[in-house]
């Protein structure tokens, strides 16, 4: 009685001696065949990454307050877009007019300690005074300073409340997203009342493995395409960070906000039909048409969509064809099994 073998247990016990290379076309008559040109690419996508936006640490504006501040009401909500000079929180309790005086009380000091300083500094050059005596005058001015200098950068940001000099409205430094830091009803000396995040600042952040680090180029989300503007040079669990450039305003990403981008890879390589990739002794191929034949083609798959693959393989194939129809029909032709 006759019994017929399944295919692909023929196909496994067919000796690879049986495997054949190439084959004519004029052999294949019989098969619709069809062809498409092979497309050299410059880049192509990988698989989707999970990135944050996010921002470097140093490029955020951070407010910090020199003084206690015992009541603090905010006149917009974190999240929120400000402009430069926008009245953002109203500040209020006898902290406020304490810190005021202070002001205005260590900018007097440090007028007379600058006067001191040029007077004593020409006396220093004609050698009247000390080394000694000198170092301990300037010292004294330049801490003064300092501290002048940090009281300031609070105070240029401050609007007195007309009729009310215990409330004082801050004001935003810069435009940007307004991030608050403190959710208690008061802020201690020295602590960060909030953070602006400039648009400029926004960037995505993603986690890539060691080895797909090389050739990244790009990121790409739903709403937005953003370059690479540096990689880590320092692996972590297997994994390098990398930014992209900071993010176009019509992204309309949020600080925080997770998602996924699809990274895009500069490499030279090729595009070619889905159907026209198959597994031959072990190896994805593809089948080129060369000089009235059909060559297998060994090559390496990077990724790949819904309609395509880029690859790269050790031969040069731009320019040529590949099959890309009754791809099987020709593998079992190959493997000495005839078409359909």
């Amino acid at each position: 009685m006759n019994r017929r073998v399944p295919l692909t247990l023929l196909l496994f016990l067919l000796p690879c001696a049986a495997l054949a290379d190439s084959i004519p076309l004029a052999n294949l008559g019989m098969l619709s065949l069809e062809f498409t040109d092979v497309e050299k690419i410059e880049s192509y996508r990988g698989q989707p990454l999970a990135a944050r936006v996010a921002y470097r640490p140093g490029e955020a504006v951070s407010l910090v307050t020199p003084h206690r501040v015992q009541q603090i009401t905010y006149l917009v909500e974190t999240g929120e877009t400000v402009a430069a000079g926008q009245a953002i929180a109203i500040m209020s309790g006898p902290e406020i007019h304490h810190f005021l005086t202070e002001f205005e009380v260590t900018q007097q000091r440090l007028a007379a300690t600058k006067k001191r300083y040029d007077s004593n500094q020409k006396l220093y050059q004609k050698r009247a005074i000390d080394e000694a005596r000198w170092i301990e005058i300037a010292d004294a001015y330049y801490a003064l300073q300092l501290e002048y200098e940090h009281m300031r950068h609070f105070r240029d940001l401050l609007s007195t409340v007309p009729g009310d000099e215990d409330r004082i409205t801050l004001i935003s430094p810069a435009s940007g997203i307004l991030q608050y830091r403190q959710d208690s009803p008061g802020i201690g000396s020295g602590e960060e009342l909030a953070l602006l995040l400039p648009q400029e600042t926004l960037r995505f952040k993603v986690s890539v493995p060691i080895a797909r680090r090389y050739g990244l180029r790009s990121l790409i989300s739903e709403s937005c395409y953003s370059k690479i503007e540096s990689v880590s040079g320092i692996a972590s669990d297997f994994f390098v960070h990398a930014w992209s450039e900071p993010l176009a305003e019509q992204c309309q990403l949020l600080p925080g906000e997770r998602l996924l981008v699809t990274p895009e890879y500069a490499f030279q390589g090729y595009r070619v039909p889905r159907e026209s990739v198959f597994q031959w002794q072990d190896e994805p191929t593809v089948l080129l048409r060369r000089e009235g034949k059909l060559v297998t083609v060994p090559v390496k798959l990077l990724s790949g969509d819904e309609a395509t693959y880029s690859l790269t393989c050790p031969t040069e194939i731009s320019g040529g064809e590949v099959l890309s129809s009754s791809v099987s029909a020709v593998q079992g032709v190959l493997m000495g099994l005839g078409g359909e």
